[in-house]
């Protein structure tokens, strides 16, 4: 996951063959963050950090979480 503004610029972005590509500077990018081809080309977007787990392992370690509707 990574924050879609580059140079303060908010980017869009569209699949394209093995990555996807900005739709304001045809740029395209892998999926680490980084434009490999167009004008952009070398450009990195800053990564987000996350977490991706499953809900049974999260409970049992933070078991005061609420859940919200």
């Amino acid at each position: 996951m990574f924050e879609p503004v580059l140079d303060g610029r908010a980017l869009t972005f569209r699949p394209q063959g093995d990555g996807v590509v900005d739709d304001q500077t045809s740029s395209t990018w892998k999926a680490l963050g980084q434009a490999v081809d167009g004008p952009l080309s070398g450009a990195r977007l800053t990564p987000v950090t996350h977490l991706s787990t499953f809900w049974f392992a999260w409970s049992s370690f933070h078991p005061d979480t609420r859940v919200l509707r």
